[in-house]
């Protein structure tokens, strides 16, 4: 956990620290008349253009001074309306699409017209569409479509380095359990800085919900607790009975009408345990980018989600229970025992579980048009029954304007 703190504040002093030096020495700059020149083969020039005579045009660009390209081999010929503090390392940082987002979560800083984007993960695609200048549409799905999601993005105030903007995601099962499961991630965003190098705070909320009457759909993850709590193998465990024989096993669990197996004992109904038919989290985010030579930028994106699940309480019973058993004769005896178990009830307090979800990752620039990241990801969860666990996901991602 403190380590987890002194990440974020030693990232989060880092991009402020590049912020302010931004504010400090690039507001003053007034803008150019530049405009971005990307020819058939990929290749891109930032400049002012000098001449057109039909034919071929005069740019005068900050790498390599004046150049004169023939019409014919030029692809799209578009403005350039950041200021002269966006040209850094002689590399013009653009104002494309790929600039709103981070490795997952987004800026306040809008998708402008026509800068419509693809985003190719390993589980699946993306698609964010610019309906306005600062309005913006995207799918998210994984390659079968299920899960699949709608995102929306809203900018509402944008002063010099100071942008806010609210979005949602609203997502189903698709094909998986017929669409009957959905949810949503609802949030506001506040951004501080440029396009090239910039932080974002992020604050939401998160909901999903499954269906009342399917208790087996990802039942691991909706699980409250038992019904009953016993155990057969655990001298540890509160409700233990000590009795090794199978047969007595069965008996106990058929006079409760459960089964070991997950509850199932003929009924249809998973009589086991209790589940949950939706889950609320509050969610924070920490992310900011930073300029990397003239190709590059690292990217630090952070979510973290805060839960609140209900306990189960246990109430003492003791049952007597008659089992058959067989000696080593093979002679039928009846043995009585008894069982020792809890009844469980929802109670109304609750714990908390505390998902951090960091993605630092690194963006390449291969030209205007695409792009490629890749991030160490990984989460760390803490419960406050079960402790803390952790794990690594690397991801990969290619950005590609259209």
């Amino acid at each position: 956990m403190k380590s987890i703190t002194l990440l974020l504040f030693t990232m989060t002093f880092t991009l402020c620290s590049q912020i302010n030096a931004q504010f400090a020495e690039g507001d003053s700059l007034s803008s150019k008349n530049l405009f971005l020149i990307i020819k058939n083969d990929g290749g891109e020039y930032i400049g002012e253009i000098i001449s057109d005579d039909g034919r071929e045009i005069l740019v005068i660009t900050k790498q390599v001074g004046k150049l004169y390209l023939n019409k014919s081999e030029i692809s799209s010929i578009s403005k350039v309306e950041e200021k002269i503090s966006s040209i850094k390392n002689g590399e013009f940082r653009a104002s494309g699409p790929f600039t709103t987002r981070y490795y997952f979560t987004n800026n306040a800083l809008p998708i402008k017209r026509n800068e419509n984007y693809g985003l190719i993960h390993v589980y699946g695609p993306e698609v964010h569409l610019s309906v306005a200048n600062k309005t913006s549409v995207g799918v998210m799905a994984s390659w079968i479509a299920s899960p699949i999601a709608l995102a929306l993005k809203q900018q509402i105030l944008s002063y010099k380095k100071f942008h806010f903007s609210i979005g949602s995601i609203i997502g189903s099962s698709g094909y998986i359990n017929q669409g009957q499961t959905y949810g949503g991630l609802h949030w506001g965003t506040i951004t501080l800085g440029d396009r090239s190098s910039n932080i974002s705070f992020s604050a939401g909320v998160a909901h999903i919900n499954w269906p009342s009457n399917d208790d087996n759909f990802m039942s691991g993850i909706r699980e409250i607790g038992e019904r009953f709590s016993y155990s057969f193998y655990d001298e540890t465990h509160p409700y233990f009975i000590a009795e090794e024989d199978y047969n007595a096993q069965y008996a106990f669990e058929d006079s409760l009408n459960i089964s070991s197996n997950w509850g199932w004992n003929g009924n249809g109904d998973n009589s086991r345990y209790f589940y949950k038919n939706k889950q609320l989290a509050t969610v924070i985010g920490i992310s900011g980018i930073a300029p990397i030579g003239k190709k590059a930028s690292f990217i630090f994106d952070s979510m973290v989600f805060i839960t609140e699940n209900q306990d189960v309480n246990y109430k003492t019973k003791e049952k007597d229970i008659i089992y058959e058993r067989f000696d080593s004769q093979g002679n039928s005896m009846l043995t009585p025992f008894t069982a020792k178990y809890g009844v469980g009830s929802i109670a109304n307090t609750t714990t908390r579980n505390i998902t951090f979800i960091l993605m630092p990752a690194m963006r390449f620039n291969k030209s205007y048009e695409k792009a490629f990241q890749v991030a160490l990801a990984g989460f760390i969860n803490y419960d406050e029954l079960d402790g803390l666990q952790s794990a690594p996901i690397p991801m990969i991602s290619w950005l590609r304007k259209f």
